[in-house]
């Protein structure tokens, strides 16, 4: 009996042996001959390793896919409220997603310091006592063309708190979502644990990107259909934000 050079297996006398590199063209190299024979011999002895190797590679695609998934648009903005909203230093994130660009830009120095301050400050006394954990960021629902337009005027009416001249016509709602935020809570003295459960709707504006308002869907369209009402009975006009809102 003999053994095929290329992949070791045993062969009659003079006879070819069926795999791969006995049926290829002889090659007149004999480096690259063994060459190929021991990658070959390798390969057929060792099919676990290129199938753990193709599944590690999948994995980590996975994840990458998972995380730039999850960390762009208005699930990512999402994601990153929910976590900076209960963070020591999370004051400055919550104020710059949920006013207008212009209206944080206008208040860099003392007032807005002293506003990421006092954010901060209320937060780090309150988690000296409590634990908060992001148990999941979960889409419910995309917003109607109704809702919508309640952000517009809630948008409006947060931002107009620094610039009165601000109106729901100065914003314009592209597209958004609303989201379901689940915590986990831990009272660090007693350990007690609860859920808490909160909505945001996370919103695109035009020429801002995405800002969040911590409200729910249903009453963005409350506030969309009162605005229509009041649009109605007077088309010749702006809407006030405080006629809106009362």
């Amino acid at each position: 009996m003999a053994f095929c050079k290329f992949c070791g297996k045993e062969i009659a006398d003079g006879a070819v042996c069926d795999c791969q590199a006995s049926q290829a063209p002889v090659n007149n190299n004999p480096a690259v001959t063994e060459e190929t024979s021991a990658q070959t011999a390798t390969a057929q002895k060792d099919p676990l390793k290129t199938l753990v190797a193709a599944v590690i590679a999948l994995l980590v695609f996975i994840f990458i896919f998972v995380f730039i998934f999850n960390s762009i648009g208005a699930r990512g903005v999402a994601r990153k409220y929910a976590k900076k909203v209960f963070s020591k230093h999370g004051g400055k994130a919550v104020y710059s997603l949920r006013l207008s660009d212009d209206v944080y830009k206008d208040l860099k120095g003392d007032e807005l310091d002293d506003m990421i301050d006092d954010f901060n400050d209320g937060m780090e006394d309150f988690l000296e006592d409590t634990k908060v954990k992001v148990k999941s960021v979960k889409k419910t629902g995309k917003l109607s063309n109704k809702e919508l337009k309640g952000a517009e005027y809630l948008f409006a009416k947060n931002n107009s708190k620094y610039d009165k001249d601000l109106e729901a016509d100065d914003f314009k709602a592209k597209k958004g979502y609303e989201f379901k935020l689940t915590y986990k809570i831990k009272d660090k003295d007693s350990g007690d644990k609860e859920t808490s459960r909160d909505k945001i709707c996370v919103v695109k504006f035009k020429g801002e990107g995405w800002k969040v308002l911590v409200t729910d869907a249903d009453t963005l369209k409350s506030y969309g259909e009162k605005a229509d009402k009041n649009k109605d009975k007077d088309s010749d006009s702006a809407i006030n934000i405080e006629d809106l809102f009362g």
